[in-house]
């Protein structure tokens, strides 16, 4: 079967390979990760000093950039031992 940029994907994927089970979805996990508690705990002082420290080098500050955060963080909601929720609703 061809697609797009006339790629044929029997060349990439065997009979064997089709006859293997699918693996099983394990849904992310933000709050594991070391980015997570970094991000939670210091994101308010960036976005308070990043006009002062960082707006020369890196231009004015994008109101984009905090919707993407907050969606990062409420998206390990609801974090089961402290019996948050989200506070936002992602799209599905």
């Amino acid at each position: 079967m061809s697609y797009r940029f006339g790629m044929d994907l029997s060349v990439l994927l065997s009979e064997e390979d089709m006859s293997l089970p699918a693996a099983v979805y394990l849904p992310r996990r933000p709050q594991d990760s070391d980015y997570y508690p970094c991000v939670e705990d210091y994101f308010e002082t960036f976005v308070q000093i990043y006009d002062e420290q960082f707006s020369r080098q890196y231009g004015f500050w994008r109101p984009y950039i905090e919707q993407v955060i907050y969606r990062y963080l409420d998206a390990a909601c609801p974090v089961p031992d402290t019996g948050a929720i989200c506070s936002t609703v992602l799209p599905v």
